[in-house]
């Protein structure tokens, strides 16, 4: 699901106001499904009200709570209900890389940009929060569903002071590390956006929204590093990750399928067969033999 497109054609559901190329967003989190496979093309900034939820991309798992934000890069990822849930009310905000980078730029002389870490290769990063903080972005919500509209500059006047206090926080400068790649039009290498979200069921162009590339320069860089198809690759990486999660586990086909990249089990088992010569139900393993 391309969660931003669900949640902006949604506004029942997630209660929103845009603001030159940021969306606004403060709900309670419908979720039902214990598991959700979801995509972003943009990053995303999360401030948790109350509740919490999980989330997990690859091996690495975080947890949503009110005592730090969330920071979610260009990704695919998997949002889970936790055991205990009961709600999760958050305020979010899609940030497009063109006014990140003019918001950047405003503020780099009053950041402290000496002795940045290298940028983090995590696809999520928690950022710490103060008091400050929290009273930014506390003093948005009361203007959604506000029957009178709030003047545009004033509202880019708060959210601005908001995106200040974050950056500036001595504790985030790995936030502020990977904004100035950013600004500097870094483009991740194609086969780390590859093996790092080869296993969600994506469309190639997602795969280039991930990597900050158009289709036609994602197609281009990615056969001049593979020397074949985006679609072929994906399909034998999906396979042979399947094979290896066969080969140690005892999960069900839909299980492994899912978990491969393969969003239809049917098609997952059929193109199994063509691979290895036999369907994945025979190297299923019994559990009294693991």
């Amino acid at each position: 699901m391309d969660l931003f497109d669900f949640q902006k054609s949604r506004p029942d559901l997630f209660p929103q106001f845009t603001l030159k190329d940021t969306l606004f967003l403060y709900y309670n989190c419908p979720q039902r499904d214990e598991i959700l496979q979801l995509y972003s093309k943009h990053i995303q900034i999360c401030f948790t009200i109350s509740g919490n939820h999980i989330f997990h991309h690859g091996q690495n798992t975080w947890v949503s709570d009110s005592k730090k934000g969330l920071f979610l890069r260009k990704c695919t990822f998997l949002k889970e209900l936790p055991p205990d849930y009961d709600n999760w009310e958050v305020l979010a905000f899609y940030l497009k890389d063109d006014y990140l980078r003019s918001i950047f730029d405003e503020f780099r002389p009053h950041l402290n940009l000496v002795d940045l870490p290298e940028p983090n290769e995590e696809m999520m990063e928690e950022f710490v929060m103060d008091e400050h903080i929290k009273l930014c972005f506390q003093s948005l919500i009361p203007y959604f569903g506000a029957k009178k509209k709030l003047p545009e500059s004033i509202l880019e006047s708060k959210f601005k002071e908001l995106l200040y206090n974050v950056f500036a926080h001595p504790g985030n400068k790995h936030i502020l590390a990977y904004i100035s790649r950013i600004v500097d039009r870094f483009q991740t290498p194609i086969w780390k956006v590859m093996e790092e979200n080869f296993m969600y069921d994506l469309k190639v162009k997602e795969f280039a929204n991930i990597s900050n590339r158009s289709l036609e320069t994602f197609k281009r860089d990615f056969k001049e590093y593979y020397g074949t198809t985006p679609g072929k690759w994906l399909t034998e990486r999906r396979l042979n990750l399947a094979m290896s999660i066969l080969e140690a586990t005892d999960k069900t086909v839909r299980e492994i399928a899912f978990e491969s990249g393969f969003i239809n089990a049917s098609h997952f088992s059929r193109v199994f067969k063509q691979r290895f010569g036999k369907p994945p139900t025979e190297f299923l393993i019994p559990p009294a033999k693991k």
